[in-house]
């Protein structure tokens, strides 16, 4: 059986996103953004956190590895 380990979302607001889904897949968060982070985005032009294009969501410490839950599935299909 296949296993998706990362999903990609292009969105207008990703940061919204990535909180909307941390919170509905129990066991998981919004990754912390480090001083090194920061000063990366700034680099790019990107102000701060909600504006960072590539928001990462993972699972908690003590959290599940096994994706998502029961109930939610996703479509993985290949581009033309």
């Amino acid at each position: 059986m296949a296993r998706l380990r990362d999903i990609v979302i292009d969105s207008a607001h990703p940061a919204a996103l990535a909180r909307f889904w941390a919170a509905a897949l129990d066991g998981y968060a919004v990754a912390p953004y480090d001083e090194a982070e920061l000063a990366r985005l700034r680099a790019l032009g990107i102000d701060g956190p909600e504006d960072d294009p590539t928001v990462l969501v993972e699972p908690r410490e003590g959290g599940p590895d096994h994706g998502a839950p029961q109930g939610i599935n996703f479509c993985a299909a290949e581009g033309a």
